[in-house]
């Protein structure tokens, strides 16, 4: 019986909806590079394959890819050169991105695309090289074309990061919505710097919150009271400077409770090197978990810690809240308004204050969670990615 209302469902969607056919480019897929960004684009196009449109990725290949061409849950993936390792997409440990793996992804990109024709073409902001060989090849074909953007840097910014060349990467990004025909911002808050920063008409802008997998969310909700529940805070994490990892294992070493540290990246050894020194043994340090299996990590935790500075929004956030899991975030974070407000907020100095309060009062905590997530599972749905690229079609 439930496979035959999904099929009715499927064939009424398709009888109100025409079918797109749809790209998407970046440089990392998920599951085969763990991020937030790759994750949300993963999902998105996993729930349009499952609407019947025709989704094709063009990314750089990883070794643990299945093949340099091939389908993976109904999403068309082709590879665009080889992806570097951590030590080739970082300089300067992990402070900034090295140019030489978006260059060789922008090199080779327009000539892979170039032989077919889609309805819609979607590119990550971020590292912006791409950018000028998918509008040549949009206007080539006739594909509309659409930037999702999950920050947007000032001029200071790109001083701080860039020092002397600062200016040219601030001019890089003001240029790249120029070169689109729609925007998609992640939040509120990236619309509204779209506009004050980059001046961007707000018409052409889209605005599609994080996608979280509200079946896979409620199918994991089922077995949530059969997870014990650790005296464990955990983070979920690529370890790089700006997501200030360290800052959630000094608030930790002020209580009496363990760190799980979920993620991977140039600052590892670092980070390990600092639990042993403000907490030794009580910081655990795990990467290459399925999503299951991280998800299960989440709901034995007290709380997830989302220390990071740069936040565009954080998908991993909201699939906390998703499974009713306290978020700690501090006052210093960028996540924006509608993920801020179903957050528990504190002082960077305070944060192992805060810890140790949900420890004593754990119950409190954990019933806000949990009234929480019908909230985050409508807001946050994938299921509104299909009427996105549609509008994306009639710009």
């Amino acid at each position: 019986m439930r496979a035959a209302a999904i099929a009715f469902k499927f064939s009424m969607r398709m009888l109100t909806r025409d079918c797109l056919r749809i790209a998407f480019a970046s440089d990392s897929a998920y599951p085969w590079f763990n991020g937030g960004i790759e994750k949300r684009r993963y999902i998105i196009m996993r729930e349009l394959a499952r609407e019947g449109h025709e989704v094709h990725c063009f990314t750089m290949h990883r070794g643990n890819m299945p093949g340099q061409a091939f389908t993976y849950k109904g999403i068309r993936y082709h590879s665009v050169g080889e992806a570097l390792g951590w030590e080739g997409m970082y300089r300067g440990g992990s402070r900034r991105r090295s140019i030489r793996m978006p260059l060789l992804f922008s090199l080779q990109l327009f000539w892979k695309i170039l032989p077919y024709r889609f309805d819609v073409l979607d590119a990550d902001s971020f590292p912006f090289l791409h950018l000028l060989p998918l509008f040549v090849y949009s206007k080539l074909r006739g594909v509309k074309f659409a930037i999702t953007w999950h920050e947007v840097w000032s001029a200071s910014f790109w001083r701080r990061y860039l020092r002397g060349l600062g200016i040219l990467g601030y001019l890089v990004e003001w240029l790249s919505p120029r070169l689109a025909d729609m925007q998609i911002a992640n939040s509120s808050t990236t619309k509204r710097l779209l506009e004050e920063v980059l001046g961007v008409e707000p018409g052409r802008i889209l605005v599609f919150p994080v996608a979280v997998d509200s079946e896979e969310m409620r199918r994991l909700w089922k077995k949530r009271g059969k997870v014990r529940k650790k005296e464990q805070f955990i983070v979920v994490s690529r370890l790089v400077a700006h997501k200030r990892v360290w800052l959630a294992i000094e608030a930790v070493a002020k209580t009496r409770a363990k760190l799980l540290v979920v993620g991977n990246g140039p600052d590892l050894e670092e980070l390990k090197r600092l639990a042993d020194k403000k907490a030794p043994g009580r910081v655990a340090f795990m990467h290459d978990l399925s999503s299951e299996q991280l998800f299960e990590s989440i709901m034995e935790s007290r709380a997830m810690i989302m220390p990071s500075e740069r936040e565009g929004l954080s998908l991993v956030t909201i699939e906390a809240l998703a499974l009713g899991v306290p978020v700690v975030v501090a006052d210093t974070s960028s996540l924006p308004e509608e993920v801020r407000r179903m957050c528990i907020e504190a002082r960077e100095s305070e944060l192992g204050a805060l810890l140790n309060k949900m420890l004593k009062n754990w119950k409190r905590y954990a019933d806000k969670a949990m009234a929480m997530r019908a909230r985050v599972l409508e807001e946050f749905s994938a299921g509104n990615s299909g009427r996105i690229y549609e509008k994306v079609k009639k710009a």
